[in-house]
């Protein structure tokens, strides 16, 4: 099987190179300022744990979105199929058609590989659960899913450029600039539809986003809250050992976006290169972790290297360039000394010391004289733990055309859900007579809020506001049979973000009967204003 799978390797290698494309400046710019004119915008789409902020996608479905999803893995995954269930099912038929009578072996090698972190198989598990209930004639599963995302292990081998810079070469409040250019081949045209999903999980672990095709779990390119820039590229890509208990490549890029979680930031770097000597790998690569302020570095694995197969850490050197700026191309260094296939101008860029702005730094790499090659480019200004700007854009045809350049502050990709309302009002009332209750609640972004109402009577469930977060708000509804009902209500802010539903009971009581004797009831015949007398006392 192993040799089987090297071939089908080797053959995609070959195949992909034919994608790669090449164009001028003049002709991106060009495209750059007529792309608007030729996608279509979309309203916000939402879901209960998610919501696309920004789309364009053109005809042929190529060009960008921007969403964000919360809560468990489980949620995020559901909510990333239930926002683009379509083109995940899209990209899914293109890997299949692509890969043709080999795609069960390499689905049988997934079955075989290592994959962690575990919440992965947790989102894989919501996504496939939204897509087999959306589009259950598709017949798919969860090792679809992962071949899917494991296309840079098995059909992956051209240049990317990375670089990035500290110190002496930024000025506050910025304290680290980085930027990576993936150079690969669109061998499936999903791969031309850019995705930044913006991951918050609420078990507390690491915030992150992800640059990469619909429904990807896994990462070409991602960026965690502390700032690190994790990116893959090629080193040796062609020394594959495709045996079961291996972990994929991109896995490892995924693993190490979010398994260093220490509030030092200076100890991730160890901590993630310690944690992979115990794993061997399936593809050669290097692993870029661009951590903030000079604590990052380069891994190297190689699946053929005798002992670990992460053999190498290269860390910023003094000889180069003051031991504040670092590079990343496709062939090795120690890092004190330039990669020989650098192309972009890093040394003449680094040579004048002057404090560098996150536009020339994405300029560094977006006009190189290597036109379009990139499939997509992303730029990070670091100030401080979740507090910075990310700039991306991605290739769409193969004449030259790009998305936009997309500017995003990470504070406006991530959203926390507001918090399940507060009900206050009378427990019990009487069948047919309104009764008003009071509802608060309150958002962490302080966004404005509606409440969903449903009274537990079968009448239709109604939404009130937006509001400002944290203001009562009064609602009235009158009940019209006796019985015990439960009020439920949630929470949405004006992003679509929901919360958990919050529950009240009600109580109408049956009216207590009166049995009157027959000689009163022939005394109020004669004196009526004795009814009213008696009615006020009951």
């Amino acid at each position: 099987m192993r040799k089987k799978i090297i071939g089908i390797f080797i053959c995609m290698l070959l195949i992909g190179a034919s994608f790669v494309v090449t164009g001028n400046i003049a002709d991106e710019i060009y495209q750059k300022q007529n792309y608007e004119n030729e996608i279509d915008k979309i309203d916000y789409r939402k879901s209960q744990n998610g919501v696309v902020l920004d789309q364009a996608l053109d005809e042929n479905r190529k060009g960008y979105s921007v969403i964000s999803v919360w809560g468990s893995y489980y949620e995020m995954g559901y909510a990333q199929a239930e926002l683009l269930g379509e083109y995940i099912i899209i990209g899914l038929n293109e890997v299949r058609d692509y890969v043709g009578n080999n795609y069960n072996q390499i689905k049988d090698l997934m079955s075989v590989s290592i994959w962690l972190p575990e919440e992965i198989e947790y989102e894989f598990d919501g996504m496939l659960d939204y897509l087999t209930d959306a589009y259950p004639s598709e017949n798919i599963d969860k090792l679809d899913l992962k071949v899917m995302n494991t296309l840079g292990d098995w059909a992956y081998g051209f240049s990317c450029r990375s670089h990035s810079c500290w110190g002496r070469y930024v000025s506050n409040p910025i304290k680290t600039l980085s930027t990576r250019r993936l150079d690969f081949a669109s061998v499936v045209p999903s791969a031309n539809h850019h995705v930044l999903c913006a991951r918050n999980p609420n078990d507390g672990s690491t915030r992150w986003v992800n640059l990469g095709p619909p429904g990807y779990v896994l990462t070409p390119t991602s960026v965690n809250e502390y700032g690190v820039l994790v990116s893959s590229h090629d080193y040796n890509s062609y020394d594959t050992d495709f045996t079961e208990n291996r972990m994929p490549r991109m896995v490892a890029f995924r693993y190490a976006t979010t398994f260093a979680i220490n509030p030092d930031l200076s100890t991730h770097l160890n901590d993630i290169y310690n944690e992979m000597q115990n794993y061997e790998m399936m593809t050669g690569s290097f692993l870029n972790y661009y951590a903030p302020e000079g604590y990052g570095g380069v891994m190297t694995f190689n699946p053929l290297q005798s002992g670990p197969d992460f053999y190498q850490l290269r860390t910023p050197q003094e000889s180069w360039h003051h031991g504040e700026a670092m590079i990343t191309t496709n062939q090795w260094t120690d890092g004190t000394y330039t990669p020989s296939d650098e192309d972009f101008g890093a040394d003449g860029y680094y040579d004048d010391e002057s404090p560098k702005t996150l536009e020339s730094h994405w300029d560094l790499l977006h006009y190189d004289g290597a036109g379009n090659r990139g499939l997509h480019q992303l730029s990070l200004a670091y100030r401080n733990r979740e507090d910075m700007t990310i700039w991306f854009d991605g290739r769409i045809s193969s004449i030259g055309k790009r998305t936009p350049r997309l500017e995003w502050e990470w504070e406006d990709l991530f959203f926390e859900p507001p918090l399940a309302p507060n009900i206050d009002g009378p427990a019990s009332g009487k069948v047919g007579k309104e009764q008003e209750y009071v509802f608060e609640a309150i958002d962490p972004d302080g966004d404005d809020v509606s409440y969903c109402i449903d009274w537990g009577d079968n009448s239709n469930e109604i939404c009130i506001g937006p509001f400002p977060s944290g203001t009562e708000q009064t609602s009235s509804h009158t009940w019209d049979e006796e019985g015990t009902y439960i009020i439920r209500a949630k929470t949405k802010d004006v992003h679509g973000a929901e919360s958990d539903w919050a529950t009240f009971e009600v109580s109408m009581p049956k009216s207590k009967a009166i049995n009157t004797p027959l000689f009163l009831q022939r005394l109020f015949q004669c004196f009526p204003f004795l009814v009213k007398i008696l009615n006020q006392i009951v």
